[in-house]
């Protein structure tokens, strides 16, 4: 494999569970050398969460494959002896403890800059640093809640509902790879690092895209529209034979061309969906005529015919089906990797792709804890005496035992 983006750059990561994770993830798929810096005995807290095959978490090694571990009591004068050393070789540290943790430790970023000033420090907290909330801890669906995301989701009148996903935690993880990027520019631009902070909950409104936007021309509150669009129309999901089909009709020429479908040709010369302001404004009346269509057809099928007419459809597939299509193997999103304790296991792929320097998704299995301890301090140039001192005081933890 030839020479990656990011070769060359080690990146300590502190992170926990998802956020932080998945953007040491990527850096390592890029290339970067992530030393994950885990407690002693547990490690990430993720490596409690299921689903398990033979003990192992595959909830943690989908966030963490490519990284090396090192397991150290950051607690102890002699671990934070060990993080310090570890500080001066690196090039970028990561984290996403609760606001404040690190700096108690001895180990925030106006600590560790005197000891390496090129070091790029990235935080995710929930709330920021700065604020009445920015003590507290925050979870994705918390910083979906306080942010008003979650307000804007659901059916006109009901409750809020969750994404299926962890929206705000990977959106988080994606700004700070973002900005470590940037952060890496200005240092090769100027000699000078950055500090890159990122909050969950600021990651979570700027989400809230027309709502928010609507709020803030017109001082109203944006109404909830389910599983379509409140700007334009028809943009969203309908019923078929066996499952649902979207429309994502965005201007006037893609709604001709969907009245052109023979079995859609009646909704032209329907005064009420005249212009896209009338059909957003009869949304409900549009979408129960469009239903009259597709709940008489397979789902593929209406694909096939919004197509053939360049309007723009597709047929709602599982995340089975999806993993099972041509474009997902034409674009190398699934990969496979041989996890130990497991065997092969799935992965997801990684988004980014460059024309020259390839990116690796199948990188080395997830670490145990303290896979990579031994090999980590051994860059280092420790004496025996003083190694053994670390491994037996509990500062160090390596996952076969002393090394």
């Amino acid at each position: 494999m030839g020479k990656r983006p990011l070769d060359g750059i080690t990146v300590l990561d502190f992170s926990q569970v998802l956020a932080a994770p998945f953007c040491g993830t990527l850096l390592a798929d890029l290339g970067a050398d992530v030393i994950k810096v885990e407690r002693v005995g547990y490690g990430d807290i993720s490596r409690e969460y299921g689903p398990y095959v033979n003990d192992v978490s595959l909830y943690f090694c989908q966030y963490n494959r490519g990284k090396k571990s090192i397991a150290i009591d950051l607690r102890s004068e002699e671990g934070k002896s060990v993080v310090r050393d570890l500080v001066r070789e690196s090039d970028i540290l990561i984290e996403n403890y609760k606001a404040g943790t690190l700096d108690k430790l001895g180990l925030g970023y106006d600590e560790l800059c005197k000891i390496n000033p090129q070091l790029i420090y990235g935080s995710i907290c929930g709330f920021g640093l700065a604020g009445p909330l920015s003590h507290l801890p925050c979870m994705d669906i918390i910083a979906a809640a306080r942010s008003g995301l979650l307000d804007c989701t659901g059916e006109e009148g009901g409750v809020p509902i969750k994404p299926g996903f962890s929206m705000c935690d990977t959106w988080a993880g994606l700004q700070l790879l973002r900005g470590l990027s940037m952060a890496l520019l200005e240092r090769q631009r100027t000699g000078k690092a950055l500090r890159v902070d990122i909050a969950m909950l600021d990651c979570a409104f700027y989400m809230c895209e027309w709502p928010a936007l609507e709020k803030g021309i017109f001082g109203t509150q944006a109404q909830k529209t389910g599983n379509h669009s409140g700007m334009v129309a028809p943009y969203g999901e309908f019923a078929a034979k066996d499952g649902n089909v979207v429309l994502a009709v965005t201007d006037e020429a893609e709604w001709r061309r969907l009245c052109e479908i023979p079995a859609f040709a009646f909704l032209a010369d329907r005064p009420a969906f005249a212009t896209n302001a009338d059909r957003v404004k009869n949304r409900v009346e549009l979408a129960l005529a469009i239903n009259t269509v597709t709940a008489n057809l397979g789902r593929h099928e209406c694909e096939a015919m919004l197509r053939a007419a360049g309007a723009p459809g597709a047929a709602v597939q599982s995340i089975a089906e999806f993993v099972e299509s041509e474009q997902a193997k034409a674009l190398a999103i699934v990969a496979r990797g041989e996890q130990p304790g497991v065997g092969d296991v799935m992965t997801l792929g990684n988004p980014m792709q460059f024309s020259r320097t390839p990116v690796d998704v199948s990188a080395p299995a997830a670490a145990r804890v303290g896979q990579h301890t031994g090999e980590i301090v051994g860059r280092l140039g420790y004496e025996e005496a003083h190694l053994r001192k670390l491994y037996e005081s509990g500062a160090l933890q390596a996952a076969d035992g002393l090394q």
